[in-house]
């Protein structure tokens, strides 16, 4: 004897099907099956409702409880390797500027005190007030030269020779000017601040450069060393 046909009715949004109305369902098995479908009405597809046409087994299988779902595993996401960027070539900056020295202690007071110094004092006291500061600043170069580098022995300071030095108040800027060490001519730039009546150094600072070639003494002034 051929097994009964089932019709059950199965929400697309339930999947687990209707059970309370299987017993109505099989009742009506075979006028349905033979009947033909309404036309349905369109609504949203959530609410759809479809028909399905199922075997004794088939039922007996979607009553049971469904096993418990296992999430899919999801596969690993790697990200992609970022190839390096190109190491671009360093870039070339200016030569910084040499850092000016800043001695805390001046000296040219103590060197003008001391007794040898007689004659410098006596000298000194003829020149004019520009003249007068200007070589109270040669004087307290050399002696700042002399303590910063030993090897230095600085006898003589042109502070105008490749620059004229200026004169401000009491404050002497001389950025071309240079010194005479051991038979040698060196490039010096100095800044030098005088007290108010412009008779003693109270502040100076110093950059010492290059040797001068021999072959520019003459171009600069710069005496020769006899």
């Amino acid at each position: 004897m051929r097994d009964p046909v089932v019709v059950t009715l199965r929400d697309e949004a339930s999947p687990w099907g209707i059970p309370a109305a299987v017993v109505f369902h099989t009742l009506l098995a075979a006028m349905l099956a033979l009947m033909p479908l309404p036309k349905r009405p369109k609504r949203l597809d959530e609410e759809r409702v479809s028909v399905d046409i199922l075997t004794p087994q088939q039922f007996e299988a979607s009553t049971r409880p469904p096993p418990t779902p296992v999430a899919p595993a999801v596969p690993e996401v790697r990200e992609a390797a970022v190839p390096p960027l190109a190491s671009s070539p360093p870039v070339s900056q200016p030569p910084t500027a040499a850092a000016m020295i800043r001695p805390t202690e001046m000296l040219s007071a103590k060197t003008l005190a001391d007794p040898r110094s007689r004659q410098a004092r006596a000298d000194l006291a003829t020149f004019a007030s520009d003249e007068r500061m200007v070589q109270l600043c040669n004087l307290e170069a050399m002696d700042q030269i002399r303590r910063w580098r030993t090897d230095f022995q600085p006898e003589r300071v042109v502070p105008y020779a490749t620059a004229q030095e200026k004169i401000t108040g009491t404050t002497i800027a001389a950025n071309g000017a240079a010194f005479r060490s051991r038979r040698n001519w060196y490039g010096l730039k100095f800044r030098c601040q005088l007290a108010g009546d412009g008779e003693s150094v109270v502040g100076f600072e110093f950059l010492v450069g290059d040797l001068v070639p021999r072959e520019k003494w003459d171009e600069l002034g710069l005496p020769a060393v006899h």
